[in-house]
C-alpha cells in the first residue's frame, strides 16, 4: 500500500505464546509509527493443549492483534512476518571457493555439514559475504539460511486463515538486524540480542558486517531454572564466537522479548556475563502518528522483532 510516496509496512511476530504487529509508513525521511498491538495466545504453554487447539488459539491472537490496529489483515499494507526457532538454522560459515553459481548448485550438499537437521527437502539460501575475502585463500565466507521442510508453508497457511498474505517471510535473525541497524546500534564493537520467549531463547551476535552468530536455545515450558540453562549455553556460544573469530568480546547484550521484561532477569544477565545488559527498546525514539507511544513503552521489547520486521522497505 502506498500513500503519496510513502509504504506501510506492517510487520507480524507469531511468537508462542503471543502474536505482536507493528504499522510504519517509510518515506524519504524518517519512519512513522501507525500503530502497535499485542495479543495474547489463550491457553498457551498449557501441556494438555491440542495441536488443532493451539493453532485455533494463535489464529485468534492474529485475528485480535489486528483488530487492536483498527485495520483487517488484507487492508494493512505490505506485510512481512518471519520463520525463527528450533527449525531454523542461520549461520556464518565456511565453504570451499567456488563461483556464485556453483554455490547455488551445491548449497545442498554442502549445507548437510552445518545444519542442525537433516537437509532433505528443507528450503536453503545461501549468500556469500565478501568481506574479508582474499584472492589467495581457498574458502569463502557464506551467510547460510536453512528452514526446515513445511516451515515456511505452515508459517504462511497459518496467516491465510485470517486473510493475510504476506509479501516476505523473513528470518527472525536477520529481521532483528534491522532493529538493531536503525537504533544505531553497531556503530562500535559487535553486540548481542538475546531474544527471551517463553518457548526459546534465539542469541544473535551483529556487527557493521551482519551477522556473526546465531542460535536457537530451547526453554522447556515447565522448567524453572531457565535462566540458569540460558545463562550456560549463552557462556558456551560467546565463548565459541570468541574462539572462532579472533574477537575481542562484545560490547553489550540487548535482550527483547516477554521475559525479557523482568528487571531481576536482566540483572543476573548482566551480573554473570560481566557485560552491560540493556533492553532493547523500539518505540523509544520512533516517530509516532496519532498514537499514544507512552502507553505502550511498558511492553517496548515485546516489539522488538515486528519493529524490525516493519522497517524492511
Amino acid at each position: 500500500m502506498f500513500t503519496g510516496s510513502r509504504r506501510i509496512v506492517t510487520g507480524v511476530d507469531i511468537g508462542s505464546s503471543s502474536v505482536k504487529v507493528v504499522r510504519l509508513t517509510h518515506g524519504r525521511g524518517a519512519s512513522e509509527l501507525l500503530g502497535a498491538a499485542i495479543a495474547e495466545i489463550q491457553g498457551a504453554g498449557k501441556p494438555d493443549l491440542s495441536q488443532d487447539d493451539a493453532r485455533s488459539a494463535t489464529v485468534d491472537a492474529i485475528e485480535r492483534a489486528f483488530a487492536g490496529l483498527g485495520i483487517e489483515p488484507q487492508k494493512a499494507g505490505t506485510i512481512v512476518s518471519s520463520v525463527g526457532g528450533t527449525n531454523v538454522s542461520v549461520k556464518h560459515v565456511e565453504f570451499p571457493k567456488m563461483t556464485d553459481s556453483e554455490l547455488s548448485e551445491s548449497a545442498t550438499w554442502e549445507s548437510k555439514k552445518h545444519i542442525p537437521f537433516d537437509a532433505t527437502g528443507a528450503d536453503i539460501t545461501c549468500a556469500r559475504l565478501k568481506r574479508g575475502e582474499s584472492d589467495g585463500q581457498d574458502s569463502m565466507h557464506v551467510l547460510l539460511a536453512a528452514a526446515y521442510e513445511g516451515t515456511v508453508d505452515e508459517h504462511v497457511a497459518l496467516l491465510a486463515e485470517v486473510g493475510a498474505e504476506p509479501a516476505v517471510v523473513d528470518l527472525t535473525t536477520l529481521a532483528l538486524l534491522n532493529e538493531v541497524d536503525a537504533e544505531g546500534l553497531l556503530n562500535g564493537e559487535a553486540v548481542a540480542v538475546l531474544e527471551l520467549g517463553q518457548s526459546f531463547a534465539h542469541l544473535s551476535v551483529y556487527a557493521a558486517g551482519g551477522l556473526l552468530l546465531s542460535r536457537s536455545i530451547p526453554i522447556a515450558s515447565t522448567e524453572d531454572a531457565w535462566v540458569e540453562h540460558v545463562l550456560t549455553e549463552v557462556r558456551f556460544s560467546l565463548a565459541f564466537y570468541n574462539n572462532e573469530t579472533g574477537k575481542k568480546g562484545i560490547e553489550a547484550v540487548y535482550l527483547s522479548g516477554g521475559r525479557a521484561l523482568d528487571e531481576s532477569v536482566r540483572k543476573r544477565f548482566e551480573k554473570d556475563l560481566g557485560v552491560d545488559v540493556k533492553l532493547l527498546d523500539p518505540l523509544g525514539s520512533i516517530a509516532s502518528r496519532d498514537i499514544d507511544v507512552e502507553e505502550l513503552r511498558a511492553q517496548s521489547a515485546r516489539f522488538a522483532l515486528a519493529m524490525g520486521l516493519a522497517r524492511r522497505r
